[in-house]
């Protein structure tokens, strides 16, 4: 008696229950429904930087001639790759169009074809003036002679490096001398 009755409950159940073949995931699509994710990707768009004008991305770095050619390299400031363009097109297509050559950076520019597009590029902004060296605040345990602060007993007097003038000197920093520590020891075997 508990067999037929199961066999009717189960019957009665999946009577009742939709078919598998109904669920809304067993249903059968076409592209078209995906059509506008395969179109516009999120993972495809173009970034902000990518998508900047060319004359923006690229600047000179540098210029020279090679078998009496001219040729100009040139830094894309995004990715920070570098291209080296001559009058030949590259395997990429790039080449150099035109190329004016000056003494003074800021006014040397390059006609290029860079990634299908032609513009004219330039050296990147040059620093015009120096900016002031950081001042150093003095300690005020340290008695101060003429002349400026002086190096502790038996340390090596280091000069810093001549400047051309427009960039601060550079910066020593003197560690005071610790004693009574033993010397280091050489560790064997490497």
């Amino acid at each position: 008696m508990r067999i037929p009755l199961a066999i009717l409950i189960f019957s009665a159940a999946s009577a009742l229950l939709p078919a598998a073949n109904d669920a809304p995931w067993m249903e059968q699509r076409s592209m078209e429904k995906f059509q506008i994710l395969l179109n516009r990707s999120p993972f495809s768009l173009p970034t902000a930087e990518e998508s900047a004008p060319v004359a923006e991305r690229f600047f000179l770095t540098g210029a020279a001639t090679i078998n009496n050619e001219a040729v100009v390299f040139v830094l894309d400031k995004n990715t920070q790759v570098r291209h080296m363009l001559g009058a030949k097109p590259d395997s990429a297509n790039n080449q150099l169009i035109d190329y004016k050559p000056d003494a003074d950076p800021k006014n040397m520019s390059a006609r290029i074809r860079i990634e299908g597009q032609e513009t004219t590029i330039h050296y990147a902004d040059l620093p015009t003036e120096a900016q002031p060296a950081p001042q150093v605040p003095m300690n005020p345990q340290i008695p101060q002679q003429p002349g400026g602060p002086q190096p502790p007993p038996g340390a090596a007097a280091v000069q810093p490096a001549a400047t051309n003038g427009n960039e601060p000197p550079r910066r020593v920093i003197r560690r005071r001398v610790i004693s009574g520590q033993p010397a280091a020891q050489p560790v064997p075997n490497q």
